[in-house]
């Protein structure tokens, strides 16, 4: 669907409730899919800044992924070896930006319901400002979802790979 088609369905209401269980299942795994990875994501900060997982907890608990991933740039930069780590993570930033942003309208945003028009959109009413007087309603493609959910699983995937590794070169 082009954007004006789509921003016309989004101004004209064209979209219901309840979903379907294809809507809700894309969500559900995009979301859980996400709290691994932040997990994942901690984990490995806590590993470059030396902590134990509890004191970590204290520090970087509440910090976004994106947040987490910056300061693991910014710590592995301080090491003479460490180059190519701090390379691929500044890669791996921009994928997370952008693949976060179909979790994030799920998690902070309103779940108006399915497009009426093409079924393959949920609609999210997102408590930001539009113009003068209105507030932002967008749609996401349950493939977008799908593939957000797929890279969110492989990144978190490697980063425990990555631990493990470590943990077996401490050992």
């Amino acid at each position: 669907m082009d954007e004006r088609t789509l921003n016309s369905e989004l101004e004209a209401g064209n979209f219901k409730l309840p979903l379907k269980p294809l809507h809700r299942e894309a969500m559900l795994d995009l979301v859980l899919a996400w709290g691994t990875l932040d997990g994942a994501l901690a984990m490995l900060l806590a590993h470059v800044m030396g902590l134990p997982y509890h004191e970590a907890a204290d520090t970087i608990g509440k910090q976004n992924g994106s947040g987490k991933l910056a300061e693991m740039i910014r710590l592995i930069k301080q090491r003479d070896s460490a180059e190519d780590a701090a390379k691929f993570l500044k890669k791996h930033i921009k994928l997370y930006e952008r693949h976060s942003k179909s979790r994030n309208k799920i998690a902070h945003g309103h779940c108006a319901g399915y497009l009426l028009a093409d079924e393959n959109y949920v609609v999210f009413a997102i408590f930001e400002r539009v113009g003068e007087e209105n507030l932002a309603v967008d749609a996401v493609p349950v493939e977008e979802m799908e593939r957000a959910t797929k890279w969110g699983e492989a990144f978190a995937a490697f980063i425990d790979q990555m631990l493990n590794r470590l943990d077996g070169e401490e050992a």
